[in-house]
């Protein structure tokens, strides 16, 4: 049998040489000497044939061949643990910090009954935030992200190994000046082509949105003057300037509390927005995943999910 070659304690020690890519660093890590994370490196050099870190100037640099390896690792890791994972499961007693990696929208909504229900089921268990990044997937995959949250349009393009569900739906509104509004009368198609927008989007090298899906599917022209990576930055910027933007309704309705803008209907087709969230498969049967899945749906902002 394969694995009865190779010495297992070596898993998490090269698990966190790829991620650190420091020997010191990963000693502290994993609780050992530097002189035995360099004897696990020996060993590791040997196992794949490679030297896996090299010196580049003043640094460790990772070889091509562990930078392949990264994936593949955080996999085994995961799958390991979700292996030897206790099967009972007693919330109260859960001390672990679960991260959604979403959009700022998203957070709004939800965390603060999120908090709530904390509170009420288990009380050391925490919950982190993150901003969706281009590589959520990978982080899904490595367990280094619980949940992500975010439309269900662009799971198309998510490995088959994520697992979803549906967590509520949104519709969408155009939010426009109250102090200083832009046109008069209907907001028309033409008017909205016209005028100047923000707009949010996730990074400088991605406008997958489900915004930028809706301006496509009815080749509206649309002028972005300011582009933004969250959503609560544009109330305050549509207030202050001429500027339409296109934003979930359960948003714009908060936005209305603290900020003079108007809320119009898009003058084109926008079909509602479906929010899912989405988990590795790897941890489909894990009992605390599971209470927390079942947390998520509780915490809808509807009040009740949809599934």
């Amino acid at each position: 049998m394969l694995l009865r070659r190779y010495n297992l304690n070596l898993l998490p020690i090269l698990r966190e040489l790829l991620r650190t890519k420091s020997v010191s660093r990963t000693a502290e890590s994993v609780g050992l000497g530097q002189s035995a994370v360099s004897a696990a490196l020996a060993r590791l050099r040997e196992i794949f044939q490679d030297d896996l870190l090299v010196m580049v100037g003043r640094k460790l640099e990772l070889t091509e061949r562990a930078q392949q390896l990264i994936d593949q690792t955080e996999r085994a890791f995961v799958e390991a643990e979700a292996l030897l994972q206790p099967r009972s499961f007693d919330p109260k007693a859960e001390t672990r910090r679960f991260v959604i990696a979403t959009a700022d929208y998203v957070t709004v909504l939800l965390a603060p009954r999120i908090a709530g229900l904390l509170a009420e089921q288990a009380p050391n268990a925490s919950v982190q935030f993150v901003d969706l990044a281009t590589n959520v997937e990978a982080k899904l995959m490595r367990g280094a992200v619980d949940v992500a949250i975010m439309p269900d349009h662009i799971d198309e393009a998510l490995n088959p190994a994520t697992a979803s569900m549906p967590l509520f739906e949104d519709k969408s509104v155009v939010i426009a000046s109250r102090r200083k509004p832009p046109f008069k009368g209907k907001l028309t198609r033409k008017v909205y082509e016209q005028a100047r927008h923000a707009m949010f989007q996730v990074s400088a090298r991605s406008d997958v949105t489900y915004q930028s899906l809706v301006l496509r599917t009815n080749k509206i022209t649309q002028r972005n003057v300011v582009l933004v990576q969250q959503f609560l930055a544009l109330p305050a910027i549509v207030e202050q300037s001429d500027c339409l933007s296109l934003v979930q309704r359960r948003l714009a309705e908060l936005f209305q509390r603290n900020y003079e803008i108007d809320l119009h209907p898009p003058p084109f087709e926008a079909p509602p927005l479906s929010i899912r969230a989405y988990w590795s498969r790897t941890v489909e049967r894990d009992p605390a995943h599971v209470w927390f899945r079942k947390l998520l749906a509780a915490a809808n902002p509807v009040g009740k999910s949809i599934r």
